[in-house]
C-alpha cells in the first residue's frame, strides 16, 4: 500500500461516521464554534467535542482562538478518489501541482476519447493503459487546482461580506447563498437555524439593497446584489 492509499484509508476510516460527516459539511459553510455545533445539528456537546478531536487528530479540521471562543474550520484543500471497476480497486489522495501543462492535459484526454482500442494487440493494449494512468493522474490534480482556486474565491466573498456586515445572522445568509443555497428553506437546512428568522434576514437584506427577490414558477429564490468598492 502506497502512502496516499495509507492516508486516504485512515481519512475514509475518520468520515465513516455520519455525525462527522455532518459536522464537516457545517464547516465548509464557515468556522464553527462547539456550542455552535452543537445547537445547529442537535447534537450533544460532548459528542460533538470527541469527533471534533477525532477530526483534528486526522488532520482534517484545525483550531483557532477568536475571543473568549476556539472555532474549527477545514484545514487541508484534499481531494480522495476511490476507483472501483471489474479490474480496479483504489483509494489515494491526491494533491495539484501548480505548473502543469493544462493545454497538454486537454489534448491528450481528447486523443484518449478518439483511441480506437479494439484492433490492437496485448502489448500496445498495456503500454496505452500505462499512458491513460498517467492521464488520469494529471486530471486528478488539475481538479485539485480548480478546488483550490474555488475556495480562494470563496475565501475572498466571505472576507467581504464580513468586512460589510456586522449582524452574525445576516453574514450567514449572506454566505449561505453566496455558496449556492437559493432559498430560506435550503439555508436554515443547512446552518441550522429557523426558517422564520432567515426570511426575517432576508427581508431585511432585500430593503438594505444587498439582496434580490427571483420570483419563479419553482418558488423564491434570493441573489446576491452587493458590489465591489
Amino acid at each position: 500500500m502506497t502512502e496516499s492509499s495509507e492516508i486516504a484509508e485512515t481519512i475514509l476510516e475518520v468520515l465513516g461516521n455520519e455525525s462527522r460527516r455532518r459536522i464537516l459539511s457545517l464547516l465548509s459553510k464557515k468556522p464553527c464554534y462547539v456550542s455552535e455545533i452543537s445547537y445547529s445539528l442537535k447534537m450533544a456537546p460532548k459528542a460533538v467535542i470527541e469527533h471534533l478531536e477525532k477530526l483534528e487528530k486526522a488532520g482534517i479540521i484545525k483550531s483557532f482562538e477568536e475571543g473568549r471562543r476556539r472555532y474549527y474550520r477545514i484545514n487541508k484543500n484534499l481531494r480522495i478518489e476511490i476507483t472501483i471497476a471489474p479490474h480496479m480497486f483504489e483509494t489515494c489522495v491526491v494533491t495539484g501541482i501548480n505548473n502543469m501543462d493544462i493545454k497538454k492535459i486537454v489534448f491528450d484526454v481528447g486523443e484518449l476519447l478518439n483511441f480506437k482500442f479494439e484492433k490492437c494487440g496485448t502489448i500496445e493494449l498495456s503500454d496505452t493503459i500505462r499512458k491513460i494512468e498517467k492521464i488520469q493522474q494529471n486530471v486528478s490534480k488539475l481538479q485539485v487546482i480548480i478546488n483550490s482556486k474555488v475556495n480562494e474565491m470563496f475565501e475572498k466573498i466571505t472576507k467581504e461580506i464580513n468586512s460589510c456586515i456586522d449582524s452574525e445572522i445576516e453574514r450567514i445568509v449572506m454566505i449561505g447563498i453566496a455558496k449556492g443555497a437559493k432559498s430560506a428553506a435550503e439555508i436554515a437546512e443547512q446552518f441550522g437555524i429557523s426558517y422564520r428568522e432567515v426570511e426575517k434576514v432576508l427581508k431585511k437584506l432585500e430593503r438594505e439593497k444587498i439582496l434580490s427577490r427571483i420570483e419563479t414558477e419553482e418558488g423564491t429564490f434570493w441573489k446576491l446584489k452587493i458590489k465591489n468598492t
